[in-house]
């Protein structure tokens, strides 16, 4: 068989088989094939040349109802009525037909929920943390609560800024400037930083709602992360 035919083909044979499945079932079902000159073969020749013209472009799909309304009245000897009452209904049934077997081959297209992945919500804004002992902050009168030291020990005086926050779970991130370079940690990641001073070890330690946990040379600092 020419490779240009098998597309053709498949078509014809498909239509073929439902068509008259439907219209031998509507028949059995009115009734319509106890006339005597009704004959099995006969009505799948007029199955067979309905499908045939149906492939055909433009005017072919009319031109088969045309022929399977005058082959089906002549097959089964019946009026119009009921003739016409099976054509319509073996057409519909047919594109209906159609659909269910388009949407068993195509599968499920909903988007599987196992893929879905929260996305990271970037805040970018300019932020400005000052890390301050203990004591500057309590001889000053009236200073600015955006550090909250939770070791009393002391701890160098160190400038850090916070560049950006990438909120997505056990997979957070945070840019951390030290005046000298600006450095990426993951959350639970911990990075030698140079800073002006020298150089301090920064674990990135929590990040909730309000804060940012840094953990600078061993003392736990948060951050606020507004």
């Amino acid at each position: 068989m020419n490779i240009d035919l098998l597309p053709w083909f498949i078509k014809f044979a498909s239509r073929t088989v439902i068509l008259f499945a439907v219209v031998w079932i509507l028949i059995r079902l009115q009734k319509l094939d106890q006339n005597v000159k009704f004959h099995f073969l006969k009505l799948l020749a007029v199955i067979v040349l309905a499908s045939g013209l149906d492939t055909v472009p433009y005017s072919g799909h009319y031109i088969s109802v045309f022929v399977l309304l005058l082959g089906i009245k002549i097959v089964t000897g019946s009026s119009y009525a009921d003739v016409l009452f099976t054509v319509g209904i073996s057409y519909a049934l047919m594109f209906a037909v159609n659909l269910f077997i388009i949407g068993s081959l195509m599968g499920n297209l909903r988007p599987s929920t196992r893929d879905a992945v929260e996305p990271a919500q970037y805040d970018y804004g300019p932020r400005e943390q000052t890390v301050e002992t203990v004591p500057e902050k309590v001889a000053k009168t009236n200073p600015p609560v955006s550090v909250v030291v939770s070791n009393p020990a002391p701890v160098r005086v160190t400038r850090y800024t916070i560049k950006g926050i990438s909120r997505n779970g056990a997979k957070s991130v945070v840019t951390v400037d030290t005046g000298t370079k600006a450095y990426t940690l993951f959350l639970g990641d911990t990075l030698t930083m140079q800073t002006a001073e020298g150089t301090s070890r920064v674990r990135f330690e929590n990040l909730d709602a309000d804060w940012v946990t840094l953990n600078i040379d061993g003392k736990s600092v948060k951050l606020s992360a507004h």
